[in-house]
């Protein structure tokens, strides 16, 4: 072999190592093994190939050139899983598994090719020269390992056409497209020249594979965003950091979760190469994410979940063009939980646990836009300031409980009334969906759970209702119905000499010497 032959298989074997050493530092990266097992394939094949050429002894001419084809179909079905694993597609276990066992039998084959001749027609002697070794037939065993290295090399190139071709503007510092696919036609057409009509020093296919594994070495690794972000991330995060984070590629792929993220969300199962969009919803089952504080303000404080702050980051590796996302997720769950109970406080009445005027007047517009069938009661409870007199605030505010307990118990029935205190004595209920039969049941229920033979454990009201008119403002509704209400009370005046009289002799039983003069 010339000079000119010894320096360019030279610089392609050299070629074939870089990937090699390069890619051992994350071979253990599921993402960047099998693109290992190819680096390693190859530079097999360039050692291969220097034996042969300088083997004196026959042996190693005969059985480095053999052993040549078991090296070539595990770098074939390297070069398939890997373009697998680039277009984001998974390999059935039983194609590895079947992938193991043909390399283990071309193996065996080829070193035992004397004794059967399936690789090559020829057995090793003494007198065996290179000449006669380089004319001799090949076998049928051959052409079955040479169709299942073109099936295997064609499907694989093929996705990743597809795949750089669909995904071109995502990956605009690849290499061009028209360079694989030229890479790919004239790979073949040199092989089959090489095959079939001229006998080239140095198998052409060789060459190709260098090339391929290389750029695939310099797609997948040197220029994927994935790598580069692993490895260059964590001083980055230490100094951005709060707490939790994701971190994704251009396609919006995940690539890393943070430790404290994969044990507080364990149960979740949470893996790398799953999608942002897969990941937010595992993470909805156990909490409630938001950028905004705004956007849970309407929604119901759930105690069981965790509240986190997202916020999203671009990240770009100028050298690389290669553009990711970093998603930080900060624990604001104990500050929501005080939020949610100042809020409770704030729009709750503190002695009867139903809402208050606040809660009112801050969701009158909503209340008005959202609800356009609206109904409505305005409700007095008759006789407080009689309790308050005879037997003591205490007793009057038990009045109001003891009420405000009916009113919370009708949502078991239906779940769209609002139960309010206006104050003192006065409660508004509201129906977001109403009816004139609605409000009738409604009224119904809550006369029959506050009766009672007992004039002191019967609570006796007055109310007006009104259903909601076309765009009627909800305090015209309340006029509508206080002026009802204060027609019925007019018509309980009864009610109060027979309270009077029973508070009186409760009020003697429990010894309370000062009751009013005057009622």
């Amino acid at each position: 072999m010339n000079i000119g032959l010894w320096i360019i298989y030279s610089l392609f074997a050299a070629l074939s190592l870089i990937p090699v050493i390069k890619l051992d530092e994350v071979r253990s990266n599921p993402q960047y093994r099998i693109l290992w097992i190819l680096s390693l394939l190859v530079f097999s094949w360039s050692i291969l190939i220097g034996t042969y050429l300088i083997a004196q002894d026959d042996i190693f001419m005969y059985y480095s050139r053999l052993l040549t084809y078991p090296v070539v179909f595990g770098i074939s079905y390297a070069i398939f899983a890997t373009s697998q694993v680039y277009t984001k597609q998974r390999t059935p276990q039983w194609l590895h598994l079947l992938a193991i066992i043909f390399f283990f039998i071309d193996v065996t084959l080829a070193l035992t090719n004397t004794l059967h001749l399936w690789v090559l027609e020829i057995p090793y002697s003494d007198q065996l020269t290179r000449a006669l070794y380089e004319d001799a037939s090949r076998g049928w065993f051959f052409l079955v390992h040479t169709i299942i290295c073109y099936i295997l090399l064609l499907k694989g190139f093929f996705k990743m056409l597809i795949y750089l071709k669909k995904k071109k503007r995502d990956y605009e510092d690849a290499f061009p497209f028209p360079m694989i696919l030229i890479s790919l036609i004239l790979g073949i057409i040199l092989n089959i020249i090489h095959l079939f009509f001229f006998h080239f020093d140095i198998d052409p296919t060789y060459f190709f594979v260098v090339i391929v594994t290389f750029i695939l070495y310099m797609i997948i690794y040197k220029r994927d965003f994935n790598v580069n972000l692993i490895l260059s991330s964590r001083k980055f995060l230490f100094n951005k950091m709060r707490e939790m984070y994701v971190i994704a590629d251009q396609n919006h792929i995940i690539i890393e979760y943070s430790n404290n993220l994969l044990t507080r969300f364990g149960n979740l199962q949470l893996r790398e190469g799953e999608t942002v969009k897969e990941f937010f919803r595992k993470l909805k089952k156990s909490a409630i994410f938001y950028h905004d504080i705004s956007e849970i303000k309407d929604i119901e404080y759930d105690a069981k979940k965790s509240y986190l702050h997202v916020d999203d980051q671009a990240y770009r590796i100028d050298r690389f063009r290669a553009n990711g996302e970093l998603i930080l997720l900060y624990d604001e769950t104990l500050s929501v939980k005080m939020m949610h109970e100042i809020d409770v406080i704030r729009i709750h009445d503190q002695m009867s646990n139903v809402y208050n005027r606040n809660f009112f007047e801050e969701n009158r517009e909503k209340l008005e836009k959202e609800n356009p069938n609206m109904g409505l009661f305005m409700i007095d409870v008759d006789g407080l300031k009689q309790f308050n007199d005879y037997l003591g605030h205490r007793e009057g505010d038990k009045l109001l409980i003891r009420f405000s307990q009916v009113l919370l118990d009708l949502n078991n029935v239906y779940g769209d009334l609002i139960p309010i205190r206006f104050g003192g004595d006065e409660f508004v209920v509201i129906s977001k969906d109403a009816t004139h039969d609605k409000l009738d049941d409604i009224i119904h229920r809550i006369i029959e759970n506050t009766k009672h033979d007992d004039p002191l454990k019967h609570i006796s009201f007055s109310y007006g209702k009104a259903l909601r008119r076309p765009h009627e403002l909800l305090h015209t509704m309340l006029k509508r119905a206080d002026d009802r209400l204060y027609h019925m009370k007019e018509e309980k005046k009864d009610y109060k000499g027979t309270l009077i009289e029973a508070l009186k002799n409760e009020a003697k039983k429990r010894g309370i010497i000062n009751q009013p003069k005057d009622h």
